[in-house]
């Protein structure tokens, strides 16, 4: 994704009026922070590659997020956004990536007002063109059920390819669903030959079916991680079966770069709220 000179003023007025491109989110999302951070890395930069304007809001600390994975130390984060515009707190990546420290974001998008959110998300428009998708790196521990990626329309839920890992696959999915309902979730599967991954993501989608009424589909897999090595570039097919996924939404779920930033500030704000009422009810309970 190319970002402008700030002093560009033209660019900036071309951008401003430049017909709305499709917009999507996407959070990658899984029981394993590596994993999950390697199949975000891939699929940003397989879009990329491919043309997409991409951006990542990576919500895990290193060194197992995808800033780690591609070697790279952003030296701002999403707290520093209000104060210095969103433009100039991202980092770039490969392939045309744009990469945004998020960790702690929830909390950080929870104390901004909507004035705030609303001048900086804008303000991205003048300055660099509107990314397509803006993915979610879904982090670890709470992080992974109760983080920003929560609120993507499209959820991929990685999974480790072994049996053993299904069980918390499903309350990863469990849990990201019931904080925010959504039924466009996709299944890779991380280490396994095709087979297998079919095995492990039927039994996984027989069960979301049956308790939590979500028909998964079938992504597609990934080969075990090389130590040492770049994260690998998917497969043509599955990048296209994401765009096509996106694609299918309906008119009343496609939502815009700015609306999407507050969804994502609405969530937080909620998510306070409660949070906070919880606190409460244990000390009323306790006195």
């Amino acid at each position: 994704m190319r970002l402008a000179d700030p002093l560009d003023q033209a660019s900036g007025l071309r951008r401003l009026f430049a017909p709305e491109p499709a917009f999507q989110s996407l959070g990658v999302l899984g029981p394993d922070a590596r994993r999950t951070a390697r199949a975000c890395a891939a699929i940003g930069l397989s879009m990329g590659r491919r043309g997409h304007r991409v951006m990542v809001m990576d919500e895990t600390r290193a060194p197992h997020n995808v800033a780690g994975l591609l070697g790279i130390l952003p030296r701002y984060s999403l707290a520093d956004a209000p104060s210095r515009g969103l433009v100039s707190v991202v980092q770039q990546a490969p392939d045309g990536l744009v990469l945004l420290a998020a960790q702690d974001g929830l909390n950080i998008l929870a104390g901004l007002s909507e004035h705030n959110l609303l001048d900086m998300a804008e303000a991205w428009q003048v300055r660099a063109d509107r990314p397509e998708w803006l993915m979610l790196n879904g982090g670890d521990g709470p992080l992974r059920c109760h983080g920003l990626a929560a609120t993507a329309s499209l959820r991929v839920l990685v999974i480790p390819g072994n049996r053993a890992a299904l069980a918390d696959a499903y309350a990863v999915m469990k849990s990201v669903h019931t904080a925010w309902s959504g039924n466009n979730w996709l299944v890779l599967v991380d280490g396994a030959e095709e087979g297998q991954a079919l095995g492990l993501f039927t039994s996984l989608s027989e069960t979301a079916q049956r308790f939590l009424g979500v028909t998964p589909s079938f992504l597609g897999c990934i080969a075990r991680e090389t130590p040492g090595t770049q994260p690998a570039v998917l497969d043509a097919v599955l990048v296209d079966s994401l765009s096509e996924a996106g694609s299918r939404q309906t008119e009343t779920e496609r939502i815009n770069f700015e609306q999407y930033w507050q969804r994502m500030w609405l969530y937080s704000r909620t998510t306070a709220e409660a949070a906070t009422k919880k606190v409460q009810n244990g000390w009323r309970n306790a006195g």
